[in-house]
């Protein structure tokens, strides 16, 4: 049994107050499984040696746990190039490289773990799609969308022309619409599958919130609220809350129901918000202040203020919640802030683009310094690793498995002790034929007997016979199996045309075409006969 009280104490990520942890707890599970994960990582650092291109006098990384792999996928920031992926220890030796060449990114949508590909917005504000499996990058959709969104990188939505809202799946061939009978400001996605579309009344008389579940359009659920109306709307990582932002106002709303919130009103212009994963704690850094006010979705109020060095333009939470960046107002520089103990634990030098910095899994920010990219400690920014010229490059970190390399033992057959083969099992027969088969051994297949001397030379040109040519490698050995012809026996091959695996049913080679065509015809299948070997 975990002693809940002794953990959270001692976690960074829940040491915020005592006698707020268990009420921390409650947030979600999701929020208690992040905690465990930045705890259990923070006792486990061993140092590792510099390598070229990564250099470091101690070099620290984190063992890693079970699960997925932390990765770093690369692009040039000026596009044209393919995307490279490093594994997150090992920054100086790509591990997998695209096919296609990849465009300049403006700023990533979301990674979906199951497709293994990840939505971005290029340069010109469209849609790309980067499949990691096929090393391909999708062409930009037809249709034009602006406000792009998602939750789970495999629906994305976004504004049309008409303002109307539209969804782009990899399976769809035309995007699903939704006409809105008022002016859409945003669109936004949950986890559950539905979505919030968030409009403006007419004549600024407020915001009208619809909840629908596409592809279905009929209304879940809808809420008028007050003046005035909101220009930005905030989601939480977990979280079941939505924020609306006026200019100097938010109005929490939560996402299962529509019901609102009283607003929280601000003195000053909102400049920034930062929510924590879980949603529990809404950071917000005002105008011309030092001061980032911290509101507890529990009681949906100002509870208390963090200081900090200056005023501040820009937040960027840590993906596990232990810390935030804050950008000051001026400067190439930024400021850690634990959330565990709300105190700037160091300040680190580094320019602010879309990507960088951003807190590493093993706590470590990386950070722009001109064209390389320079790991530090966010607790005391201390320099730990350099990856020269790595500035040049838009990060993307995410975490997936499916760089590892495939295990030998899965493409090897399963075999059963005690149990009698079947005579009968026509694709096994091929299976045992193959081994025997003239293309096994080349040698037998270009050797020619001269009768009149006894001699063996090479053989001239020679003939194969192709049956079928198809996508499936199971429909090619299944129809291998199926078909008899003398000589040689009907084998799969596979090739490669424009990046797609083509599955060849062949038999040969012959020695000459009329030996071809003879086992052609005797297989009483359709055929034709082409000069060369398979």
């Amino acid at each position: 049994m975990v002693d809940w009280t002794q953990f959270l104490n001692a976690c960074p990520y829940q040491a915020r107050r005592k006698r707020r942890s268990f009420r921390d707890v409650r947030t979600s599970l999701a929020a208690v499984a992040l905690a465990i994960v930045a705890c259990g990582r923070s006792d486990r650092r061993a140092t590792s040696t510099a390598t070229p291109g990564d250099h470091s006098a101690a070099s620290t990384t984190t063992a890693t746990p079970p699960g997925p792999d932390p990765v770093i996928l690369r692009v040039a920031r000026v596009g044209g190039a393919p995307l490279r992926a490093y594994a997150y220890g090992a920054l100086d030796t790509a591990i997998w490289t695209s096919v296609d060449k990849a465009p300049a990114v403006a700023r990533v949508l979301a990674f979906d773990d199951d497709a293994g590909s990840v939505a971005v917005v290029d340069a010109r504000g469209a849609l790309r799609r980067f499949d990691l499996r096929q090393g391909q990058v999708a062409p930009p959709p037809t249709v034009k969308l602006t406000g792009l969104a998602t939750s789970d990188g495999q629906a994305v939505y976004g504004i049309d022309a008409k303002g109307e809202v539209a969804r782009l799946t990899q399976t769809d061939a035309t995007p699903w619409i939704f006409t809105a009978p008022a002016a859409v400001r945003d669109v936004a996605p949950r986890p559950d599958g539905s979505i919030i579309v968030v409009a403006a009344r007419r004549g600024g008389a407020g915001t009208v919130l619809w909840h629908l579940r596409p592809p279905e359009s009929r209304l879940l659920d809808s809420v008028l609220l007050p003046p005035p109306v909101a220009d930005r709307v905030v989601r939480t990582q977990l979280g079941e809350r939505l924020y609306l932002l006026t200019d100097s106002s938010i109005e929490p709303v939560r996402g299962r129901d529509l019901a609102a919130v009283p607003a929280i009103s601000f003195p000053r212009k909102i400049r920034a918000v930062a929510a924590t994963p879980s949603g529990d704690r809404l950071y917000v850094a005002l105008d011309s202040t030092t001061t980032l006010q911290v509101i507890d979705r529990y009681s949906d109020r100002p509870t208390t203020g963090v200081e900090i060095p200056g005023a501040a333009i820009d937040m960027r939470m840590d993906p596990l919640g232990r810390y935030i960046l804050v950008r000051p107002l001026s400067g190439d520089s930024a400021w850690v802030l634990a959330v565990g103990t709300d105190h700037i634990v160091a300040t680190i030098h580094t320019a602010w683009t879309t990507d960088l910095p951003f807190v590493g899994p093993d706590g470590q920010v990386a950070t722009a310094v001109k064209n390389d990219v320079v790991f530090v400690d966010a607790t005391t920014g201390a320099k730990s690793r350099v990856v020269v010229g790595g500035a040049k490059d838009y990060w993307i970190p995410i975490r997936w498995n499916g760089f590892r390399p495939r295990p030998a033992s899965l493409d090897q057959p399963v075999t059963f002790n005690g149990v009698q083969r079947d005579t009968t099992d026509t694709i096994g027969r091929v299976i045992e034929n193959s081994k025997h088969d003239s293309a096994l051994n080349p040698s037998a297949s270009h050797a020619i007997v001269d009768t009149a001397h006894g001699n063996i030379g090479r053989a001239g040109p020679e003939f194969t016979v192709q049956f079928a040519a198809v996508l499936s490698p199971d429909a090619a050995r299944s129809a291998a199996a199926q078909i008899a012809a003398p000589g040689r026996n009907p084998r799969v091959i596979e090739t490669k045309q424009e990046g797609t695996i083509i599955y060849h049913v062949v038999t040969g080679p012959f020695p000459t075409r009329a030996q071809a065509d003879a086992a052609g015809r005797a297989s009483g299948r359709p055929y034709w006969v082409y000069e060369g070997t398979p």
